[in-house]
């Protein structure tokens, strides 16, 4: 299993930080998922759930709107307006509607 360095920030500050497996997010373009390994990449991100998978577990986000890029050196860096933890990935998901609802 292969990992990756990821951060997320907001305008307030770190959202979270660590190692992880994978995440999924919404880019304007659809559903994307980056695993350890990706090519080098920025993408434009909408509101919408977004998940970091690490050791068997995920976290759940409600997110806004952001960039995420992905370095060569194996680091992710994910700058968003907003983003809001959940236990569940219907939690996220249904505050993530609220989010795109506002729009």
């Amino acid at each position: 299993m292969s990992l990756f360095s990821l951060q997320m920030i907001s305008p307030e500050g770190s959202i979270w930080e660590g190692e992880a497996e994978a995440v999924t997010v919404c880019g304007i373009q659809g559903s994307l998922g980056v695993w350890a390994n990706h090519a080098p990449m920025i993408a434009a991100l909408i509101p919408g759930t977004l998940e970091v998978r690490f050791a068997e577990e995920s976290k759940y986000f409600a997110a806004g709107e952001g960039i995420l890029e992905v370095r060569p050196d194996k680091r992710m860096v994910i700058l968003i307006d907003y983003a809001e933890s959940f236990d569940t990935k219907e939690e996220a998901r249904l505050k993530a509607k609220e989010l795109v609802d506002l729009l």
